[in-house]
């Protein structure tokens, strides 16, 4: 009985029931709403709440005879324009109330606390995702844009050939005035990105190990490099990633019950559509064609 309690089927079909009971106490469907107002305990203490929350007080009683003549200013102007049919066709009321079953499915969801075999079972399907970082050690001589690009490419590869032959040479004391350091230790692949871009990271990875290559280009100019060391990162143990496998876990599993709550709810519909003329007919899940 408790592994069927946490089935997300068992709770989905519970929130169907919760809502369409909604529907049914406020009178959706059934004639005009009752025009009785009942301010129920819980009523009262949500306004309580909220004005400790703004003013950290509770209000005096002005101050909470004015919240509830508010809250019900509210409710009856609320009343009316549902009576009056002021929701409809209105885009940003549609969208809101969309939102709030939404969010009602992913509360839902988000009650129902993955199992570390879940969680697990997430991690070894997507092991590359979860991987840990690459992470390289290089020296790199910049090369500014300067004489032009075949007089800068002959600069770099005079650059070059002195790095090779010269074992006593300081890259950090060679080459154009440069915004970064010529020695990176132990840089993570995102920081390389950042800072050199996407073109230099993907030929510096590919240098062979404890050799001067290049010229290789970044969004600066040119440079030429020793590739000191390059780690491709392991797989990472739940442990040291588990946030991550939780929170993407649980946006999946979000994302698959909205959509079996909406096709539940579309196969109550019988939804037709009149093409414009000269149109070709589009096939849509749900709609009868």
């Amino acid at each position: 009985m408790k592994k069927l309690l946490k089935e997300p089927l068992v709770h989905f079909l519970a929130l169907g029931a919760v809502l369409f009971g909604i529907g049914i106490l406020r009178g959706e469907g059934a004639g005009p709403a009752t025009n009785r107002i009942a301010i129920t305990p819980g009523t009262v203490e949500r306004l309580l709440q909220g004005f400790r929350l703004t003013w950290q007080r509770p209000p005096t009683e002005d101050e909470f005879r004015g919240l509830v003549e508010d809250y019900l200013k509210e409710e009856v102007l609320y009343r009316e324009a549902l009576a009056m049919g002021l929701d409809r066709d209105d885009q940003i009321i549609r969208r809101r109330m969309r939102q709030k079953l939404e969010f009602l499915t992913a509360d839902l969801v988000e009650s129902i606390e993955p199992s570390d075999e879940e969680l697990q079972a997430r991690l070894d399907a997507n092991v590359d995702l979860y991987r840990q970082e690459v992470t390289v050690s290089f020296v790199q001589v910049y090369i500014g844009e300067r004489d032009g690009a075949e007089q800068d490419r002959t600069r770099a590869m005079a650059l070059l050939e002195e790095l090779r032959t010269n074992p006593n040479a300081d890259p950090e004391q060679m080459g154009d005035p440069f915004m970064y350091p010529a020695t990176h230790r132990d840089m993570r692949e995102r920081d390389l990105l950042g800072v050199f871009g996407e073109e230099f990271t993907t030929q510096v990875v590919e240098l062979p190990l404890g050799e001067w290559s290049g010229p290789i280009t970044s969004a600066f100019g040119l440079h030429v490099a020793r590739l000191d060391m390059l780690d491709l990162g392991r797989p990472s143990e739940l442990a040291e990633v588990r946030d991550a496998v939780y929170r993407d876990l649980v946006s999946k599993r979000t994302r698959e019950a909205e959509q079996r709550y909406f096709d539940g709810l579309l196969s109550q519909y019988t939804v037709t559509v009149e093409w414009p003329e000269g149109m070709e007919p589009v096939s849509i899940p749900g709609i009868v064609q």
